[in-house]
């Protein structure tokens, strides 16, 4: 083979394995149950076959990063998160020998990480008997197509081995703040028509910035028909867990009725919201001595020790008597850093005065206050020097008079 037959053949391979790589991201859905009704028909009779589509993402949010330059260059990071959902394009139900009535949904809709949407298709019996088998066929946007064939019993003799549906539903805070505590109950529901034995469940944090502070394997013997069971867990985050939603996979796995394992795995998003926290890191003033007169400034650093930025913050101080500018704009300030608050005074009169410092700021949970009561000291001022320089030019003028005047009486005398 030539080498340029080489290159070609190499990239046809590239192109051909990287929409595959792209999609393997993407979420996409399962048929987690299904219902035929009824559960045997006679030939001829019409009768609805009902689907369970669970989305099945392996993320369960997409994080974006925007850096915006303001006024002045200064420059603001935006960071949102985007929860990715499994997009159905559309569902049909191909029928095997069984005449369909209504068949097709177009433009499903969405389906969030652990959600669950029912469809229902119409059908007619053949005329023969036996057992058919049509094919449900989901095509999900940027991800692999599912086809999964559903049993229906026209008046035949082999019954259908029944078998169990564990599905699980999930309750999570609405948020988490990095460093905090939080529940996660999981409720393991059968809906299908046999009991699931040897029933295991495991949660795992996929960071290791999340961790359990209960057991993370749960085992139950069995589930019949109908029956649920309930799992309330607990994890710890701390400081440095990322912002946004956080996956904690579960994995279930359970035996059918005829011995078959049966193994299901989905995410469950824990969302990490950071929250601010502002306060005073230093105090200081420009002279560091003030005395009265002077025209001074005063700098007061406010730190956030938080999670999330502070935006939108403003100090403002109360009960000063001296005049000047009482309000001072800090912008944003990300967690772990400082900005200073400038006041420029005028120390028009001495003394020890209180006043009250309130800072403003907003964060994702909305807007917070925060107050603190601080000291300034304005110093009389010092005239001794004045003083003695007047008393020096009072006592040279004294001695310039008496020789002038001693000398004029010297100057008569000769005379």
């Amino acid at each position: 083979m030539k080498r340029h037959e080489i290159y070609l053949l190499a990239l046809v391979l590239l192109a051909a394995f990287v929409p595959a790589i792209a999609a393997a991201d993407e979420p996409t859905v399962i048929i987690s149950n299904y219902t035929v009704t009824p559960n045997v028909l006679q030939p001829g009779d019409i009768g609805t076959i009902t689907v369970t589509l669970t989305s099945t993402a392996t993320a369960a949010s997409r994080t974006e990063t925007v850096v915006e330059t303001g006024p002045g260059g200064a420059q603001e990071t935006m960071t949102t998160n985007t929860q990715i959902n499994a997009f159905v394009e559309d569902a049909t139900l191909q029928g095997d020998g069984i005449e369909v009535l209504t068949g097709s949904f177009g433009r499903v809709g969405e389906i969030g990480p652990g959600q669950s949407m029912p469809l229902t298709f119409l059908f007619r019996a053949p005329a023969g008997e036996g057992i058919y088998f049509p094919e449900v066929w989901i095509r999900v946007r940027g991800a692999t197509a599912v086809k999964y064939p559903v049993p229906v019993n026209v008046n035949s003799r082999y019954a259908l081995i029944k078998k169990p549906a564990i599905r699980v539903e999930r309750s999570v805070p609405e948020s988490v703040v990095p460093g905090d505590r939080f529940n996660l109950t999981l409720k393991l529901a059968n809906d299908g028509a046999a009991t699931a034995s040897d029933i295991t469940l495991n949660a795992n944090a996929t960071t290791r910035s999340i961790t359990a502070a209960t057991p993370q394997t749960w085992y139950f013997s069995a589930i019949p028909p109908g029956g649920q069971e309930a799992i309330d867990m607990q994890f710890l985050t701390d400081t440095e867990t990322e912002i946004g939603l956080q996956p904690v996979l579960v994995t279930v796995t359970y035996r059918n009725a005829d011995g078959t394992i049966f193994r299901e795995a989905s995410t469950v998003g824990v969302p990490i919201q950071g929250r601010a926290d502002l306060g005073i890191a230093s105090v200081s003033t420009d002279p560091t001595r003030i005395t009265a007169g002077d025209p001074v400034d005063l700098i007061i650093r406010v730190e956030n020790v938080g999670t999330g930025d502070a935006n939108s913050v403003r100090a403002t101080i109360d009960g000063l008597p001296l005049p000047g500018s009482t309000i001072a704009f800090m912008g944003t300030i990300e967690p772990q850093n400082d900005a200073p608050a400038v006041f420029t005074l005028t120390a028009d009169e001495a003394g020890t005065f209180d006043y009250t410092l309130r800072i403003t700021y907003t964060d994702d949970f909305g807007t917070h206050m925060a107050e603190e009561t601080l000291q300034l000291t304005v110093a009389e001022s010092n005239n001794t020097v004045l003083v003695i320089a007047v008393l020096v030019i009072v006592l040279i003028a004294a001695a310039v008079a008496f020789w002038w005047w001693r000398r004029r009486q010297q100057e008569e005398e000769i005379v």
